[in-house]
């Protein structure tokens, strides 16, 4: 009775409605608490992602054959790439032989040359073949004597010319350094009308300036010198153009340029530093703008003069052997047209045309080594077999005895596999494997790489497969064919890249998404997901960022 009248007060009906109201409040943060305590939470964090494709296969029977060239040279052109098949025989690779093919025609006529003089000789010599061989002489002399004339006139044009375009560049280093050395007064004037405070920006100022004085005008410390002192001081680069002049050496003046050009980049670097604010005037922005310009300009104009200097170089050593070569075969020529000369003036005695016999097998000989030379710039299949490995590019210069090549046959070891239609998109011709051996448990690993995938497929239990073959990337002791492989395919490598755990992932029509923790509650957002590895882990493409608060699950 008393409770009923307790209720029927208004005072106390309103005490009982308060009271109810805050035990449910608190039991809904109770449970609300205890939900949230028993989150699996974990921060998204970057790191690298490997896609493994395991398979078990079986060790048989291969043989590998490494390849390389004799003789060294630059590739010409490449027939067989990683994973074609060849044959016993066929071409894989050649060097540039043009030259050695030149030299081999050049031998060949030579020997027709020595053949003819051997078949005059057993015929016999008549007066009028004496006078033409004097006439042979005469034309060699001459011949010989515009080689010399045009080499020493080749030597004198070479000089002048690369005297040309050093007087050229050290002129331009002159007017290069003059620009220089306004600009940075241009950047002092700017300077000490805006960034004389103790801020970050006339730090920076400063300290670029300083780097760019050293460099141009080899001062020390000179980050807050005023124009009076810049423009007085004649050091580093300007000193080295200055000296170049008086002394143009070759040496002196590629000093000079060089010291130019990298004063010139620190000016640069030191103008690029300098912000343009609203504080500075209309002149004074144009003006920092020309310097930055004239800058940029000398930059591209001392190293033209630099470029050009090496072309010329190039050019006149290219000219000047060319010229060398011209009088070493007119005197061969000559030499060999006065030996044919006394030779018919002696008349064709036996041992004159045993001699010339001697020429000829000389020249045949001369033949033949070019022939195999030639040989040497064409790289073959000594075997038939797949190409596993091939490392030469068109332009290349390959050194002598470098394997650049390698073929895989049937004497070493390889393993056969079959991988599951799931999976075969995912493996690539080249793609690395770690291998593990029955015989040996899995403290023992073996490097391998993918070398073949059959086209067709190969139905076990129902389940369609390709067949895969691997190759050790070495020879190992102790494999045998027949043993049971465990294959580890490594098809895909992501670095850097935002990693979650797989159970993450929410799948709801065909679409991605994860809950993360935003600012205390659950959120679900949708993602777009790449490769998983073995380790239950999955690529985020996006979605998330990095620090991302990311719900795994509810305990």
């Amino acid at each position: 009775m008393n409770m009923i009248k307790f209720i029927k007060k208004p005072t106390s009906i309103i005490i009982l409605v308060l009271l109810i109201i805050g035990f449910a409040i608190a039991i809904y943060f109770h449970f609300n608490q205890e939900k949230k305590s028993n989150l699996d939470i974990t921060a998204v964090k970057r790191a690298t992602i490997y896609q493994i494709v395991s398979v078990t296969g079986r060790v048989k029977p291969a043989e590998k054959v490494d390849l390389a060239f004799e003789k060294g040279g630059k590739v010409s052109a490449i027939y067989a790439d990683v994973g074609k098949q060849v044959s016993e025989g066929e071409i894989l690779v050649t060097l540039e032989n043009a030259e050695l093919i030149a030299l081999l025609n050049q031998a060949k006529a030579n020997l027709e040359a020595e053949q003819a003089k051997l078949n005059e000789l057993e015929k016999g010599t008549r007066e009028e073949e004496i006078q033409t061989y004097k006439t042979k002489v005469t034309n060699a002399e001459r011949s010989l004597l515009d080689a010399q004339k045009n080499l020493e006139t080749m030597k004198e044009k070479s000089i002048a010319l690369l005297n040309d375009v050093y007087s050229s560049a050290i002129s331009s280093a002159q007017d290069a350094i003059n620009v220089g050395k306004n600009a940075l007064l241009t950047l002092t004037d700017i300077q000490f009308s805006h960034f004389l405070t103790s801020s970050q920006e006339s730090v920076r100022i400063a300290n670029a300036k300083a780097v760019a004085v050293k460099c141009l005008l080899g001062a020390d410390n000179a980050g807050y010198w005023t124009n009076k002192f810049i423009a007085l001081s004649e050091g580093g680069a300007y000193k080295a153009v200055k000296n170049a002049i008086e002394n143009p050496s070759f040496e002196n003046i590629d000093q000079a340029l060089n010291e130019t050009i990298f004063a010139l980049q620190k000016v640069k670097e030191a103008l690029d530093v300098v912000p343009i604010t609203d504080a500075f005037t209309s002149t004074e922005k144009t003006n920092l703008i020309t310097e930055k310009n004239n800058v940029n300009s000398k930059i591209t104009i001392i190293s033209g003069k630099q470029t050009a200097i090496s072309v010329q170089k190039t050019t006149n050593e290219v000219n000047i052997k060319s010229a060398e070569s011209a009088v070493v075969s007119a005197q061969n020529t000559l030499d060999s047209a006065k030996s044919e000369l006394e030779l018919k003036k002696a008349g064709n005695v036996s041992e004159e045309i045993i001699a010339q016999k001697a020429r000829v097998e000389s020249a045949k000989a001369t033949v033949e080594n070019y022939k195999a030379q030639i040989v040497k710039t064409i790289l073959r299949a000594p075997i038939s077999g797949m190409v596993i490995k091939q490392d030469a590019k068109v332009g290349e210069v390959i050194s002598s005895g470098v394997s650049i090549i390698s073929l895989f046959s049937n004497s070493e070891f390889e393993i056969e596999t079959n991988i599951p239609e799931a999976d075969i998109a995912k493996v690539k011709i080249g793609d690395s494997a770690k291998i593990t051996l029955d015989a040996y448990g899995d403290n023992l690993t073996f490097e391998a790489r993918v070398v073949k995938i059959d086209p067709a497929e190969t139905m076990i239990e129902g389940v369609a497969t390709y067949k895969t073959t691997l190759q050790f990337i070495k020879k190992y002791e102790g494999i045998k064919s027949g043993m049971t492989a465990n294959v580890d395919i490594l098809t895909d490598k992501r670095e850097n890249v935002i990693v979650i755990p797989q159970r993450a992932v929410i799948t709801k029509d065909e679409k991605k998404f994860v809950q993360i923790l935003e600012n205390g509650k659950e959120k679900e957002i949708e993602v777009e997901v790449g490769i998983k590895d073995s380790n239950g882990n999955i690529e985020v493409i996006s979605g998330l960022n990095e620090g991302d608060k990311v719900v795994i699950s509810s305990k």
